[in-house]
């Protein structure tokens, strides 16, 4: 399979990428593996091992020198994948009335009870707000969600009944005063949970419509503004990306802009045929991409029980067996490296490892310990 291809997934194929992680037991010095092991899922294409460009996944790595039977692999350890911290911003205009409104409540209640995004901190907001005192383009007006970061399934709850609460009673779209207070407080969430990755996603059905003509001298209607508020959000520290899921009814070349002026290549567009199915879908993909593809580098290593050129990654995609997937420090092709190698605090794949595996229906990632690091 080409790589060009793990683009193509269906959208009601799109399911997104969850983290599980497993504990195995140690192996004694002349038995089995360490193996730390830690699986995604999402919907797509894919297979295991390395790329290659014809079809299926290979290696150049020497994969019979590190049998996971062999003797150096002492040492087993939980992988811990970096939180996500999602923001989702959804739009309740009048417009969103009738089936869309029933579907997205129904998608939305389905994905944060999925077992497969346990742990995924997410808070909700609804846009327009009522009006008040606070002037319609303030953006610090839309920052404080109205269901607070809580890890899933535990907020499971609270955001089903704030949706159920909530009724599509907007007399506008005010996208542009949304969006910023989101991307507002995923900065600050950013900055207040270091080394956690954080993200917003807008859900919307149309085109910016309001708040003003004017919104400290930018038109607040006009998509290069909004996408200007993305784009800076992405250019952040941490970036803080932006995710936008479009209804049917949604300005798709709007839609599209944002989301590529905030990291994210294109806007996830949801059919009419089946709402509450691609909608939930569509949630999953895009908790699948935010998910960052780093993992902790294992505590038995940073402690200095075992050295960092004696860990190796075993991988694989779509149920295919495991294979040595290369150290490639410089990331010019499939591999993984350290995302500091003079003082490593993490192990990161490389995008187009990354990539293959947001894709892939399954994801399985071990780490193997105790072996002298295969490295292209």
């Amino acid at each position: 399979m080409r790589l060009e291809s793990l683009h193509l997934t269906s959208l009601a194929s799109m399911v997104g990428l969850a983290v599980a992680m497993g504990l195995h037991g140690a192996c004694a010095p002349d038995s089995g593996a360490g193996l730390v092991s830690s699986s995604f899922s999402s919907d797509g294409a894919g297979s295991g091992g390395t790329f290659d460009p014809d079809g299926g996944l290979s290696t150049d790595a020497p994969v019979e020198a590190l049998d996971p039977d062999a003797a150096c692999g002492l040492v087993t350890e939980e992988a811990i994948a970096v939180p996500l911290n999602l923001y989702i911003m959804m739009d309740k205009s009048s417009s969103m009335a009738g089936d869309k409104w029933t579907s997205a409540k129904a998608g939305l209640t389905a994905f944060v009870n999925s077992a497969r995004f346990a742990g995924v901190r997410v808070a909700l907001r609804f846009f327009p707000r009522v009006a008040d005192d606070v002037p319609a383009c303030d953006h610090e007006a839309y920052g404080e969600p109205l269901v607070p970061f809580g890890p899933l399934p535990d907020n499971a709850g609270a955001i089903v009944a704030a949706i159920e609460a909530e009724s599509p009673n907007g007399a506008s779209t005010p996208v542009y005063p949304a969006l910023g207070g989101a991307l507002l407080q995923g900065i600050d969430v950013a900055k207040n949970h270091p080394g956690e990755a954080s993200a917003v996603l807008l859900v919307t059905d149309g085109q910016p419509q309001g708040p003003a003509a004017q919104c400290a001298g930018v038109n607040p209607e006009d998509p290069d503004a909004i996408a200007d508020l993305a784009a800076a959000g992405a250019r952040y520290g941490t970036p803080v990306r932006t995710f936008v899921i479009g209804l049917p009814g949604v300005n798709q070349s709007f839609a599209n802009q944002v989301a590529a002026a905030g990291g994210t290549d294109a806007a996830v567009l949801v059919g009419a045929t089946n709402i509450a199915v691609e909608f939930q879908n569509a949630l999953a993909k895009v908790t699948g991409q935010a998910l960052p593809c780093e993992f902790e580098v294992p505590s038995q290593v940073a402690g200095g029980q075992v050295a960092f050129d004696d860990v190796n990654v075993l991988f694989g995609l779509d149920g295919a067996s495991q294979e040595i997937l290369p150290q490639r420090p410089g990331c010019d092709g499939p591999g993984w490296r350290y995302d500091d190698p003079a003082s490593p605090a993490a192990l990161v794949l490389c995008p187009a490892t990354c990539e293959a595996a947001r894709g892939a229906s399954i994801a399985k990632i071990q780490i193997l310990l105790g072996c002298e690091t295969v490295i292209l």
